[in-house]
């Protein structure tokens, strides 16, 4: 009897702990809270979105979108936008979406509420002050959701949006693996994760800034148009309101 009692409050915890892991880690679970991951597949097109920045490599990553005429979104960290204002500035002026990524990117499995709060909050005010927008958009650093960071996205009026699409540039991956991560992974409607920053400041991107030029011609030849978020994302996700 007591081994079929331990036995089975074994296996509650083994659920209950596979449980956590998934709502927590999985960029798809809604179990926490309202969770975009995926655009609209009707569009035939996908969204490109960038983590961690800015830094001196947002430059190029701007540089190739402008010549090619499209828009991204840019998953902003608040000590970086502190370090690098003028081009925080720079990807507004050219018509790009800012999201809050954090003010110095911790994972929030491992913060109390209140540091969650205190985290979004002077994210959301570091960037409003820098470049005169208040962000309606957030994700977490490293996809990680806790109770405490959707209760803190409610109250400032932010949708979350994870990805179903990595380059795996934070790692060490040449431009050409870069490209291969998104293109063999890629369908309507994708949101593609790539970073335009480093938030421990030991790497550069120059890899993922080599890469884009690849990804954009594989996108083109599949007929897949680059959108911003807000065309891409269904109507009824999009936050009406700023927090």
């Amino acid at each position: 009897m007591r081994f079929g009692l331990s036995l089975m409050a074994t296996v509650s915890l083994a659920i209950g702990a596979a449980s956590l892991y998934h709502a927590t880690f999985s960029v798809r679970s809604q179990w926490l809270g309202r969770t975009c991951w995926r655009g609209r597949r009707d569009r035939n097109a996908v969204a490109l979105t960038f983590d961690d920045g800015p830094s001196p490599d947002t430059e190029g990553i701007l540089d190739t979108l402008a010549e090619h005429n499209l828009r991204a979104t840019f998953f902003m960290v608040g000590r970086e936008v502190e370090s690098f204002p003028g081009i925080a500035q720079r990807v507004l002026k050219e018509g790009h979406e800012v999201g809050n990524h954090s003010y110095s990117h911790p994972s929030y499995l491992f913060q109390r509420a209140s540091e969650t709060r205190d985290q979004l909050r002077r994210a959301q005010d570091v960037i409003a002050r820098t470049i005169g927008v208040r962000p309606i958009l957030a994700r977490p650093p490293y996809g990680v959701r806790t109770p405490a960071y959707f209760g803190a996205t409610r109250a400032l009026g932010l949708l979350t949006v994870q990805w179903d699409v990595a380059g795996f540039d934070w790692k060490r991956r040449s431009a050409n693996q870069i490209a291969r991560n998104v293109l063999s992974k890629v369908q309507p409607g994708s949101i593609i994760l790539l970073h335009d920053g480093d938030s421990s400041g030991k790497h550069h991107r120059q890899n993922t800034v080599a890469a884009l030029p690849l990804i954009i011609e594989g996108l083109n030849a599949r007929n897949l148009k680059i959108l911003p978020l807000h065309q891409l994302v269904t109507k009824s996700d999009w936050p009406s309101a700023t927090g």
